[in-house]
């Protein structure tokens, strides 16, 4: 099972570096499609989005819809070098991601 990363230039730079390919998007089309082509996919079992993308409504629809239908891959959101920090509890975000509380 490999990693997969979606995100800005220098955050897929920093991944490749460590043998981890990812999509670089420049606007939430662009991370929408990248998202659903690594669905395709049956190889991957972690998906890294950057918050710059993940936080749109349009990414929050689509990664909540792939948390629900697809048991097997992990979607985790990360900040990228251009989006805003957020300060997230792991307990919560594998209780979101798993659906159990912790």
């Amino acid at each position: 099972m490999f990693g997969y990363v979606i995100g800005d230039s220098d955050m897929i730079t920093g991944f490749r570096t460590v043998g981890i390919e990812g999509a670089e998007v420049n606007s939430v089309d662009e991370a929408c499609d990248a998202l659903n082509k690594a669905l395709v996919r049956n190889d991957l079992a972690i998906i890294i989005v950057s918050e710059e993308f993940s936080t749109l409504p349009e990414m929050q629809e689509a990664i909540g819809k792939t948390r629900v239908d697809r048991k097997n891959t992990l979607i985790v959101e990360l900040p990228g070098s251009k989006g805003k920090t957020s300060q997230v509890r792991m307990s919560d975000l594998i209780s979101k991601t798993l659906g159990v509380r912790i």
